[in-house]
Formats: C-alpha cells, sequence, structure tokens
C-alpha cells in the first residue's frame, strides 16, 4: 500500500519550482531530443523538429485548457475563470494531444513533408514525454482514483484506500515505449508504428479512465457513467482502425 503524500513544489530559497511543471518541461526536453535524433534517421531536419515541437506546445496548452474546461465547466463561472489558472487551474493532453495532431497535420501540408513519416519520428518522443509528465501527476497526486482494496491501493487524504491512476499511467507508458523498441525493429510501412502505438494508447487509456474515482469534487465529470475522455476516445477509435488497416495493407504491396 502507497502512503498519502504530496510534492508540489521544490523550495530553492529565492525561487520555488513547481514539481508537475518541472516534470512537463524535463518531458518537452526528452521528446525535443528524442524527436530530433529519430529525425536524423529519417531525413527530417532539425529545423522542421524545432518547428513542430513549437507548435505542438502551443497546441498542447491551449488544447489541453479548453478540454479541460469543456469536461468541467460546472467549476467556472465566468470567463475570466477560464484564464486564471491561480483559481481554476487544470488541463487535459488528451484535448491537447489531439490539437497538437491537428497542427502538425497543417504544418505537414504546408512543408509538403509526409505526415505519416512525422508520425513515426516524433510518437516515441511523444510518449516519453507523457510518461514523464505522469511522474510529476504521481508526485503532486492528481487522477483520483476509485476506492480499491488492491494492495498497491494509494491512501488519499481522507484515509481512504484508491487506485493509484499516476502510476497506472507510467506504468501503461513504460509498456508502450516497449512497445515501441519492439515494432522499430521490425520491417513496417511508413505510419504503421505511429498507429499502432496510438490504437493502443486509445484502448488502454479509455479502460484506465474506468479507475478514476466517481465520489469526489475533485473527480472527472461523467456523462453516462463514462469521462469526456472515453466519449472522445470512442469516436476517434474508429478513425485509428481505418487508417491502421489502410497503412498495412499499403505496407503489403
Amino acid at each position: 500500500m502507497i502512503s498519502y503524500f504530496t510534492f508540489q513544489q521544490i523550495d530553492l530559497g529565492l525561487i520555488s519550482i513547481q514539481v508537475w511543471g518541472f516534470f512537463v518541461s524535463l518531458g518537452f526536453l526528452f521528446s525535443l531530443l528524442i524527436s530530433v535524433k529519430e529525425g536524423k534517421k529519417q531525413g527530417v531536419s532539425k529545423e522542421n523538429i524545432w518547428d513542430i515541437m513549437i507548435i505542438s506546445l502551443i497546441g498542447i496548452i491551449i488544447g489541453s485548457r479548453f478540454f479541460y474546461v469543456f469536461s468541467n465547466f460546472e467549476e467556472f463561472n465566468a470567463l475570466s475563470d477560464v484564464f486564471n489558472l491561480y483559481k481554476n487551474g487544470g488541463f487535459s493532453f488528451l484535448g491537447g494531444g489531439i490539437v497538437a495532431l491537428i497542427l502538425i497535420y497543417i504544418y505537414s501540408k504546408i512543408k509538403k513533408i509526409d505526415i505519416y513519416k512525422l508520425l513515426d519520428v516524433l510518437i516515441i518522443g511523444a510518449i516519453v514525454a507523457l510518461t514523464i509528465t505522469r511522474v510529476g501527476c504521481f508526485f503532486i497526486y492528481d487522477h483520483v482514483g476509485k476506492i480499491t482494496n488492491l494492495p498497491w491501493g494509494r491512501i488519499y487524504i481522507d484515509q481512504s484506500v484508491r487506485h493509484p491512476v499516476a502510476l497506472y499511467h507510467i506504468i501503461n507508458g513504460i509498456v508502450i515505449i516497449c512497445l515501441i523498441c519492439y515494432l522499430k525493429k521490425r520491417q513496417l510501412g511508413q505510419g504503421v508504428l505511429a498507429l499502432s502505438v496510438v490504437f493502443y494508447f486509445i484502448i488502454s487509456r479509455f479502460f484506465l479512465d474506468f479507475t478514476r474515482c466517481m465520489d469526489l469534487k475533485v473527480c472527472d465529470s461523467r456523462h453516462l457513467q463514462l469521462t469526456y475522455s472515453q466519449w472522445i476516445l470512442m469516436f476517434i477509435t474508429p478513425v485509428s482502425v481505418y487508417l491502421l488497416v489502410i497503412r498495412m495493407k499499403n505496407s503489403k504491396r
């Protein structure tokens, strides 16, 4: 059983570093380094990677905030609250990822770069960044889980024992990284790697959301017992399957 603790900030005297923000920044740095390395292997320039990372960062910030507001609208009494991160902070990486993908697609069309090549280059860095970010979520005790009697449950502030959702996401991220390493050794057509990872991520995230709490004020909003993230995942699953099947067929020709 995991004891209750939160580690919100690192006090350095004159300044304090927010733990979650630190891990987000660390994840972005690793993602950049990995993507530059992968881009070099596949003929995508460092300049293109830098452009994409900046565009993605903007998309993640805007999309994450928008989707959080959309899925937790009852927390916001005025438009100004949307921009007040001190009062109503919160982000949803699923929404940020979707907006970032849209911007990357637009960039690929402008620069005339194959979108599937870009996705294969970026996918491992993106998963590494997300996994590192989830470490920050674990330290600040974000994503409170349902009550459980499992031996690896995590004690919450009210002394209830709950699913360690952030830890599940960390483990899932490690599994995805191992999956990427395995698939990279196989002769796959362009885009098959990225789309396979996206499909696995969608399915795993959908089921992991069932471990999130429903009985506290901090819990994710739900509609018909499903989180808003789960509803979005259900809509994009057929698209990801269709694209994956098409790319796999093309790679066999």
